[in-house]
């Protein structure tokens, strides 16, 4: 293994360890075991500072734990998995152990509960990071790399590592002229060891809609548009789903919208779904099922073990979760299970529901947002169970991974510095 090329690296070998030794150890360590270890002298503090070691550490955590798993899966063995809720001011921290989950072909139908563990709940006083202890709304809209985007009373944005405490802000993109609803997405673009902001906005106009990308860049600090405008416009889905480097939206279709150039076929339906390539920033639309069923709508797209996910609510029914087992595939769709409409004691509407990984027995892991709550659904007993209720706000709740990763890794040196929370 190539070791940091930090000048006093080399001196945290120990009487009886070489230092490659010691730099292998420290890589397989929690995060917050190494922000400890800053402290036991300067040659680890450089050390476990070093731009090489923090890529190697996130490189080791995201071969334990694949990038799906974050937003869909939680890994082999017992995940350490984090949920990042927000509410007025704050950001919540749920620190949960989930049982290991699988990506078989056939999730087994639940009939006993797993145990889930709600280890923690950290609070996390973002708007004293960003000096703006005004601040009304916190929304999540995105996790990448162990950075989470936040969006700031719906106008500032910044990126935030809520493990070290490293904060950047993000420059006030440029007033749009086609809209005033944003809808955001939040990635890593391999190709450019860069991540990405992804800003759209629709309107109508003469019956047809338009959709305007606004991109932020971590490496130039700076947004711009592309030219190309979209004749979708988006729906619900208020924040893009991350899965195989695409960000995906649920879209509204324009009346004289043509068949873009990665399709073999149109779709006439007036719903869809739209993926956002953030190396190649090109646009596409992934297959829908139910071929000829213009009464076929959904919402709530997600990932379900590795596998792009949506819920359909056919009118008086129960919800169906389908997933695309192949991705880009059509017919690789299949209803994965149903949710009852209504909660099984109250007999209230479940409402906005956001699925988050499926668990070995087959149990799902999801937020309600309308109810506030984060549950654990049986699908064989079709009953839910609480694992936290509290104040927390509507944007989609983000899996979280701990990394050491600092946005300053990214942004050049030009741009607004990285700030230390307290």
């Amino acid at each position: 293994m190539e070791t940091s090329n930090s000048s006093s690296s080399f001196s945290i070998a120990s009487k009886d360890l070489p230092c490659e030794i010691i730099e292998e150890i420290l890589l397989q360590l929690p995060v917050k075991s190494l922000l400890r270890f800053k402290c036991v002298s300067k040659p680890w503090l450089n050390l476990i500072s070093d731009h090489k070691f923090i890529k190697s550490h996130l490189h080791q955590s995201t071969k334990q734990h694949p990038p799906h798993d974050h937003d869909g899966a939680c890994g082999d063995g017992v995940s350490n998995t984090h949920l990042m809720l927000s509410s007025t001011s704050l950001i919540h921290s749920l620190h949960l152990q989930l049982p290991n989950t699988t990506q078989e072909e056939q999730v087994p139908a639940a009939t006993t509960d797993a145990e889930v563990v709600l280890e923690s709940i950290v609070e996390y006083p973002v708007t004293s990071t960003v000096r703006r202890p005004s601040v009304k709304d916190i929304k999540i809209v995105g996790s990448c790399n162990g950075l989470l985007c936040l969006v700031l009373d719906s106008q500032h944005m910044i990126i935030y590592n809520p493990s070290t405490r490293h904060v950047q802000e993000v420059p006030c993109p440029e007033e749009t002229v086609v809209g005033k609803d944003y809808f955001y997405g939040f990635g890593y673009d391999s190709r450019n060891d860069d991540c990405k902001i992804v800003r759209a906005t629709s309107s109508s106009r003469d019956g047809n809609f338009v959709t305007q990308l606004d991109i932020f860049t971590l490496k130039t600090n700076a947004w711009r548009t592309k030219t190309k405008a979209l004749p979708f416009y988006f729906m619900s889905s208020l924040v893009g789903t991350l899965l195989n480097g695409a960000l995906h939206w649920a879209v509204r279709r324009g009346i004289n919208i043509s068949p873009t150039a990665d399709s073999d076929d149109h779709d006439h339906r007036p719903f869809g779904i739209v993926s956002f390539d953030l190396t190649e920033e090109t646009y596409k639309e992934v297959p829908l099922p139910c071929d000829g069923d213009k009464q076929f709508s959904f919402y709530g797209l997600g990932v379900l073990g590795g596998c792009l996910s949506m819920l359909h609510s056919p009118h008086g029914s129960d919800y169906q979760v389908w997933v695309m087992k192949e991705y880009g595939v059509k017919a690789s769709w299949s209803v994965f299970t149903t949710i009852p409409q209504k909660m099984e004691d109250s007999k209230e509407y479940i409402g906005l529901m956001s699925l988050l990984c499926v668990l070995k027995n087959g149990e799902i892991l999801m937020m309600l947002h309308n109810h506030k709550k984060v549950v654990i659904y049986n699908p064989g007993q079709r009953k839910f169970r609480t694992i936290f209720s509290g104040e927390i706000g509507s944007s989609r709740v983000a899996l979280y991974l701990e990394t050491l990763v600092s946005p300053k890794i990214y942004a050049p040196s030009s741009s607004s510095p990285c700030i230390l929370a307290a």
